[in-house]
Formats: C-alpha cells, sequence, structure tokens
C-alpha cells in the first residue's frame, strides 16, 4: 500500500528542501521511497495560469500522471508543497487540491505561531477526508513522521485525478478500434479528434465524410489524417446482411429488413463488432439508450453465463471515486436481478482498480423499516451472499449509513461495509438516475464517468445526450479498457 506525504511549511523560514531530505532518510527503513516535487519553478507559471481559467480538474489530472509514472516502484512518497506565505490564496488552493488528488498525509511545518489561514486549511483538508498527522516545527517533524510510518497503513482513497490518469494510462497501453456511429455529430468528432491525438484509442468515425469535413471546419477542427471515416449507405452494409439475416432468422429476419436496419450507424457499427472488425462501440449523443442497448442486446447478446445487463457511472469525487449502479438500464429489477446488479457492479470495481465495498441501498438501514421495497434488497442480499460469498456486501443501508462512519457507527455499528462503502447499489433506475444526477450537478467539482454497461459479450456503451466532448472521450476509454480486460 503506497503512503503519500505533503510537507506543506507555513512560512518562508522552513527549510523545505532539507525537510525533504530527512523525510526520505527517515522513510528508508519502512521502504522503498522517492521524492515527488509538482511545483516546479518551471512548471508553476503554466499551472497558475490553467487554475485562473477553471481548469483544475486538468491540473490535478496530469500531475496525478506524471506521479503515477514516476513514483511507481516507491511504496513511500515524499510530496514537496508550497509555502503558505507566497502567494497565500493560490499556494493554498494548489496545495488543498494535491492533498486531495494523491490523498496524502499533510506535515503542516511551521517555524512560528500558526496563522488563522493555516488552520483554516487544516480543518478544510480534514473534512474532506484528507489526514493532517502534524503541526510541528522542524524539531519535531522526524519523530512524527516516524510515528506514522510505524501505523499500520490505511487503504488509500482514489481521487478523481488519480482515476482519470489511470484511465488514460491504461488505454493508451494497448489502443483499440473504437467504432463511433454518430460521427457527424460535432461532439462526437471533436471526442475522436481528441482520442485519436491523445493516443488512446483507434477511433472509427461512420457518416458521410463531407458532412463530417464541414461540420468540423465549422468548429475549427482539423481531421487528423490516420482518423478513419466510414460511409454509412447500402453498399457499406451489404457485406454483413447474410450475417444478419442467420443470426435474427428465427425472430423474423429477411434480407430486405437487414438491408434497412443497416442503413442506421448504430446497427451497421454493432454489426462491425459482432465480425470483429472494431473491439468497441459508443454511442448516444444523438440516439436514445434503448437505440443503442437495443442492437447490442439483438446481436452481441450478453456474455456467457449473464441473465441482464445493467450500467454504473463512476462519480468521480474530488478526494474518491465511487461506483454507482444501476443508473441507466433496469426500470424496477426483482431480487436475483438486483443481486447481479451487485455482483456486476463489485467486479466492475476491481477491474478498474477501485475498492469494493458494495452497499444495498434502500430508505431503511437495517431492520430499522418495513415494506415490499425493504424486502427486495433483504432478498437481493441474500440470493447474493450464496451465489458470491467472495463479495463484501451489507444491507440494506441508507446512504448516509453507506457512506458516512460517524452515521454508521450510530445507525450500523459493526458492520463490514457501512460507512465505508465504494459501490452503492440502488434498488430501482428511478433512485439511481436521480441520485447520480443530484450529486454530479449539486456537488462542486464532482464529475460522472458513464454509464458503462455491464454484461454484454462485446463492450458497447451508451451516451447521455447532455454528453460533453471529454466525455465521450471518457467513455472511449473505459470501452477500451473493458476490451483488454476481456483479452486477458
Amino acid at each position: 500500500m503506497k503512503r503519500v506525504y505533503l510537507i506543506i511549511p507555513t512560512d518562508n523560514q522552513v527549510q523545505t528542501d532539507s525537510l525533504l531530505a530527512l523525510s526520505l532518510e527517515t522513510a528508508k527503513t519502512y521502504g522503498a521511497s522517492s521524492s515527488f516535487l509538482p511545483f516546479t519553478t518551471e512548471a508553476l507559471p503554466k499551472i497558475t495560469e490553467e487554475l485562473s481559467k477553471g481548469n483544475g480538474a486538468v491540473v490535478m489530472e496530469n500531475i496525478a500522471l506524471d506521479f503515477s509514472n514516476k513514483t511507481k516502484d516507491s511504496s513511500i512518497v515524499i510530496v514537496k508543497g508550497l509555502s503558505l506565505e507566497n502567494s497565500p490564496l493560490v499556494s493554498r488552493k494548489l496545495n488543498e487540491m494535491l492533498a486531495l488528488a494523491l490523498d496524502a498525509s499533510v506535515l503542516l511545518v511551521s517555524s512560528k505561531e500558526l496563522s488563522l489561514e493555516t488552520e483554516c486549511l487544516e480543518k478544510e483538508l480534514q473534512e474532506n477526508r484528507v489526514r493532517v498527522i502534524a503541526k510541528t516545527t522542524e524539531n519535531e517533524f522526524s519523530q512524527k513522521l516516524e510515528e506514522n510510518l510505524k501505523a499500520p497503513a490505511k487503504e488509500r482513497k482514489i481521487s478523481q485525478a488519480e482515476f482519470r490518469a489511470s484511465l488514460l494510462v491504461r488505454a493508451g497501453a494497448n489502443l483499440k478500434r473504437i467504432v463511433l456511429p454518430e460521427g457527424t455529430e460535432p461532439r462526437t468528432i471533436e471526442a475522436a479528434i481528441l482520442a485519436y491525438e491523445r493516443k488512446i484509442a483507434i477511433p472509427v468515425l461512420l457518416g458521410n465524410r463531407k458532412e463530417i469535413e464541414n461540420v468540423a471546419e465549422s468548429k475549427n477542427l482539423k481531421i487528423p489524417e490516420g482518423l478513419e471515416i466510414i460511409e454509412v449507405n447500402e453498399e457499406s452494409g451489404k457485406k454483413y446482411i447474410p450475417t444478419l439475416v442467420e443470426l435474427r432468422k428465427a425472430k423474423g429476419m429477411t434480407e430486405e429488413l437487414a438491408t434497412n436496419l443497416l442503413k442506421d450507424s448504430v446497427w451497421l457499427g454493432t454489426m462491425m463488432l459482432k465480425m470483429g472488425e472494431v473491439d468497441g462501440l459508443v454511442s448516444g449523443a444523438v440516439h436514445s439508450t434503448a437505440d443503442t442497448v437495443r442492437p447490442a442486446l439483438q446481436i452481441i447478446k450478453t456474455a456467457k453465463g449473464v441473465k441482464s445487463i445493467s450500467s454504473v457511472f463512476f462519480m468521480c469525487l474530488p478526494s474518491e471515486t465511487l461506483v454507482y449502479g444501476d443508473c441507466a438500464i433496469t426500470p424496477n429489477p426483482d431480487a436475483e436481478t438486483l443481486a447481479t446488479i451487485a455482483a456486476q457492479s463489485n467486479d466492475t470495481a476491481k477491474a478498474f482498480g477501485l475498492p469494493a465495498r458494495v452497499a444495498m441501498l434502500s430508505y431503511s438501514t437495517g431492520k430499522s423499516g418495513k415494506g415490499d421495497d425493504v424486502d427486495l434488497v433483504l432478498a437481493a442480499l441474500e440470493i447474493l451472499k450464496q451465489e458470491r460469498p467472495d463479495i463484501l456486501v451489507d444491507g440494506p443501508l441508507q446512504y448516509d449509513a453507506a457512506s458516512t462512519e460517524s452515521v454508521a457507527e450510530k445507525k450500523m455499528p459493526g458492520s463490514p461495509v457501512a460507512g465505508k462503502a465504494s459501490v452503492f447499489v440502488f434498488p430501482d433506475l428511478n433512485s439511481g438516475n436521480i441520485s447520480y444526477k443530484a450529486v454530479q450537478r449539486s456537488a462542486p467539482n464532482v464529475i460522472s464517468v458513464g454509464p458503462m454497461l455491464q454484461g454484454l459479450a462485446k463492450p458497447v456503451n451508451d451516451l447521455s445526450r447532455g454528453a460533453l466532448e471529454e466525455d465521450i472521450v471518457y467513455t472511449i476509454e473505459l470501452t477500451t479498457i473493458q476490451n483488454q480486460a476481456e483479452k486477458h
């Protein structure tokens, strides 16, 4: 388990470089250690400029990516923060964001009496679940650090910045062909260009080339020479007709019906995926969920042994990343389906390097409430425990009991999940969809990545019709990683 310590000097009298050297010397006994310097003299002007433009999330994603690359072999990392005496507002903000992004234990070091500003920072960090382990002078520094190193390592939270950086790294490690049926849609075109230029996928746009080029030009975008575009017409669909007829002949599929269906870009893209010509499909910026999912269910079908599909959103809070399911697919699951959603969501969390502690949500915690809805969750919980004893799960739990330790201690003491849940399973689509959108729109600096579909034989993912260009890029990354997981 990696430990990260952020040194924040409260004034310029603190010798940060000597503290950095002392920290590394102290840490040697407890594991492989290294230092990380995110705010170099060369980097700081650009960082502060991006921060002033409101691009703080991108700044932290880039820092997290750099952190991952430079410290992957270290179990202990000492991070040098900014002195609070220089540009205090900027320094305070950047230190706070960095502590959250790296889930760092903070050492506030002072050569004099602590200021109100420092105390405010400490309070804010603690409220955001970042551990402040010392307010100390230089003389006490090494002792405080060693005391912390002797204690058992705590599970690190995967922050928004680290999760986004991990998607970039994993997707880029093994590029996959991802078909985008909505090739003439402006956001999709921009996302395809970004994915191509960032080398996170090999995007394939479906649509009329001239129209795509005109849309790009109107947005001052340049289509890279290597970005593939496939025309959608009767000719492009012709070679898939025999296979589609064979796949759906029991349902009355004819050559005429197949010909007409393959004029639709989603059906064409789905057949390309079925035939192994692409590795995944992303649609939904224009099409409804039903229009994206229906061809997938009819042609791709569910994975072996899977009875139903579901979806998750990755809810990227500044300090941690959570999994919400099902928020996009299943309106009113029965107990067996709800258990399946929970199992799929648990496996997704693990596949993406996130902790997997599953909370089966309800309006009731434990035995505090009664009714059919509570009985549904209890029945699903029982099925899950029988079929998947490997999953760490508990319920029924109210959201506050699942997410907040102080509430859990009162409502569900002794639960291995309550207060520490990382995977939240909603009892129906109504509650799940409302909840993810409420968190996304109401909480500051929250990014939702998804929905990501679970249970299909090959990766197909649906977009929100309100998706931004970056949202589409994230979904392309998810789709790529899903394919990588299937192969290995």
